[in-house]
């Protein structure tokens, strides 16, 4: 495992990332969830060698070691992850994202499709101007989206200042937080392997490397209009939720699948937000694979 490379983009930002599995293995991009970064992901590097991937997972603008960029777009980051590729010379990939990953991965499946074999979106977020677009979720998640969605950020700064302080000064609190609410499926995947718990405090307070910004930026995108429309995604999909998630409920799966012209569904009753990706992450990534 390697964690700790950069490149400079064509615009003179910094792009920081890090490297999991076969280092020769085919290419897989992973877009990291919200408040969460390029470590987020070093759970999948035993899995990524036995099938031969290798995963390469980039820090977001303004997160970990990633330079902020002012007034950025989703689409900016087809763009960015292009740029990576050429640096690591390579001509097509795969990629898929947790959560907050999920627009950044319909972000390049529309601005680079050519450069891309397959893409998945595992409990992603979705679109902001649909109807129900909050049924299901968890109470202080919709605190987020209420706060991001208003014209003044004073209230989103607070909360996300406080959850800043809480992983630094707090990190045990905060996984107890996590151990006492989240859904089963996800109490259970912290209890039986303290390791994750121990990698997600990490992934998280890593996020926050340069401060809020980064995060900030991010939620605001996730409320606002991602710029370009669900129907124009000619590439296929593949989408994976959790019956039992309350951050990215099952809901906002079936609002994309009912919404991208080309999709394959993947519905797991019993699974949370995170338990869905590590209890079925050799699927996962063997459908990520390029076509013989």
């Amino acid at each position: 495992m390697h964690t700790e490379h950069t490149i400079t983009l064509p615009d003179g930002r910094t792009l920081g990332f890090a490297e999991y599995g076969d280092p020769n293995g085919f290419p897989v991009f992973y877009f990291h969830g919200g408040q969460e970064s390029r470590l987020s992901s070093i759970f999948m590097d035993p899995m990524a060698r036995e099938l031969q991937l290798r995963i390469i997972a980039p820090d977001r603008p303004g997160i970990g070691l990633s330079s902020y960029q002012e007034n950025r777009t989703l689409l900016d980051w087809g763009k960015d992850i292009a740029a990576l590729a050429d640096a690591l010379d390579m001509a097509t990939f795969s990629v898929f994202g947790l959560s907050g990953g999920g627009p950044h991965v319909l972000a390049c499946a529309l601005g680079i499709p050519e450069r891309i074999a397959k893409a998945s979106i595992v409990s992603g977020t979705g679109p902001h101007n649909y109807r129900g677009k909050l049924k299901g979720v968890w109470f202080p998640v919709k605190l987020l989206h209420w706060f991001a969605g208003s014209k003044k950020d004073r209230n989103l700064r607070k909360f996300i200042a406080q959850e800043y302080k809480t992983l630094y000064k707090k990190p045990q609190k905060r996984l107890r937080q996590l151990q006492k609410f989240l859904p089963k499926p996800d109490r259970i995947l912290l209890k039986e392997n303290p390791a994750y718990g121990t990698e997600f405090i990490k992934g998280s307070q890593e996020a926050y490397r340069q401060g809020i910004e980064g995060v900030v930026q991010e939620w605001k995108l996730y409320v606002s209009d991602w710029g370009f429309a669900l129907k124009d995604i000619r590439k296929p999909v593949a989408l994976w939720y959790g019956g039992k998630d309350k951050m990215a409920p099952k809901y906002r799966g079936m609002h994309l699948n009912k919404m991208l012209p080309n999709t394959t569904f993947h519905l797991l009753p019993n699974e949370g937000h995170f338990s869905l990706l590590r209890n079925h992450l050799q699927e996962i990534l063997e459908g990520l694979r390029p076509l013989p």
